[in-house]
């Protein structure tokens, strides 16, 4: 575009220039003088003048001419042409425009458009980053990547402001949610201080730490049990993760204790009632050296049950307890078989159309291949962020997501499985998981 441009400028001034003769009274008095002349010379060739009337009638005119025509008007027409190229100024437009195109562009206009052309397209034929649902100006869904990279964005704003409890707790949240137990039992311990006499949120802290400990209870896991159900006796996480504690420690009597306390509170309709009766069946069956022996996870499932934590949330100004998502997860036969003991068992909600961060998730510990079904039960109070929850959008999808490694980023070897498009309010949603992550 730049040499088209310098082309239509260039080329006229370096063009060579066809002589032009002035247009004036004095070239027209020049031309009648050699018309007359000419004349003159035909009837002197004819005979029709003698020689000296020839030349005296050729002096006439001459001193006609010279008196209608001044001395300086009297160049001839080619001599009065332009014939010098403004070289000077050709160079000056050749360097000038292309320079002055290439700074204005970098200045006004959007260089990084040249760059997302060469952005390699995906199986779908969409640059990476969109989908099949991102609308033309509409930013793209955010990857599990970005999450991760949002998530320590909150860290380091969490240095700048550390006296901030509810960044601390989500962060901390977050942290435990993607599976990075050490960093959520820092956060979680920097919130507690701030927020000394909140039992949900040493509950919270008390299972963080406990996977930090690889399923041991012992020490400061157990003392913010304690600490959490001295301030509300009927919490209900916290007597879970007191009834899974003390059957891990060996104690028996005092585990069933707390299950039998935790019973009374679950409503009897709810599938956590039902758990609880099973759980409380295995505890007074389970032999007490293999439990205290089992590298296990922290909690049974009801600690981390949605409807022990929706209850025990609080009052969220940005959650609306009575907004949930209900249903259950299967697992497809070709990939029961890789099920292992340790794996976790993840299950999202996501926007359909929007952020990728979750707008709800459920940790449990996986089943084995014949516990399946798993009912789960998703609900604004398990969001990681406020405001984005399930009440803030219209259309969602659960995911459900076997972790061999316990991190909620999908690692080579996880299993998944994706729902259909769902409402917010939706019940008897069925996920099976039936892939393996490459």
């Amino acid at each position: 575009m730049l040499v088209v441009a310098l082309a239509f400028v260039v080329i006229p001034l370096v063009r060579e220039k066809t002589p032009t003769e002035p247009v004036s009274g004095a070239r027209s008095n020049v031309t009648i003088f050699q018309s007359q002349r000419r004349e003159l010379d035909e009837e002197l060739a004819r005979g029709a003048i003698s020689e000296a009337e020839h030349t005296a009638a050729l002096g006439e005119l001459s001193a006609r001419l010279v008196d209608e025509v001044p001395e300086q008007q009297m160049v001839s027409a080619p001599t009065l042409a332009v014939n010098k190229h403004p070289w000077w100024l050709v160079a000056l437009l050749a360097v000038a425009m292309p320079l002055s195109a290439v700074v204005l562009y970098g200045t006004l206009g959007a260089p990084r458009a040249i760059e997302m052309a060469g952005i390699a397209p995906t199986s779908t034929g969409m640059p990476i980053g969109h989908t099949e649902n991102t609308k033309p100006g509409e930013e793209p869904p955010m990857s599990d990547k970005q999450i991760l990279a949002m998530v320590d964005s909150l860290s380091q704003k969490m240095q700048q402001n550390p006296t901030d409890p509810r960044g601390w707790i989500l962060l901390a949240r977050s942290q435990n949610a993607l599976g990075r137990y050490a960093e959520a039992s820092a956060a979680f311990e920097r919130a507690a201080a701030l927020t000394p006499n909140d039992p949900q949120l040493l509950a919270d802290y008390a299972d963080a730490a406990v996977m930090t400990q690889q399923g041991r209870f012992e020490g400061k896991p157990y003392a913010l049990i304690k600490q959490a159900l001295k301030l509300d006796p009927n919490h209900m996480k916290a007597l879970a993760l007191a009834g899974t504690a003390e059957l891990r420690m060996g104690n028996r009597p005092a585990s069933l204790v707390y299950w039998e306390k935790l019973k009374t509170l679950v409503p009897k309709d709810s599938a956590d009632y039902r758990e609880v009766e099973t759980i409380i069946a295995e505890v007074k069956t389970t032999k007490l050296d293999a439990v205290a022996g089992a590298p296990a996870p922290a909690a049974s499932p009801l600690a981390q049950s949605p409807q022990v934590a929706s209850s025990n949330a609080g009052k969220d100004s940005a959650s609306k307890p009575g907004v949930k998502v209900t249903g259950k997860v299967v697992i497809a036969p070709d990939v029961a078989g890789k099920l292992a003991s340790g794996d976790t068992l993840f299950v999202f909600a996501r926007a359909k159309e929007g952020p990728r961060m979750p707008l709800a998730v459920m940790r449990v510990p996986a089943p084995k291949a014949n516990a399946f079904p798993v009912a789960f039960e998703l609900t604004d109070a398990m969001a990681m962020a406020p405001g984005v929850n399930l009440s803030s959008f219209a259309e969602v999808v659960i995911e459900a997501r076997v972790s061999k490694s316990g991190n909620a980023q999908l690692q080579p070897g996880d299993l998944s499985g994706l729902s259909d498009v769902v409402k917010p309010g939706a019940s008897g949603v069925t996920v099976t998981i039936g892939k393996v992550a490459p």
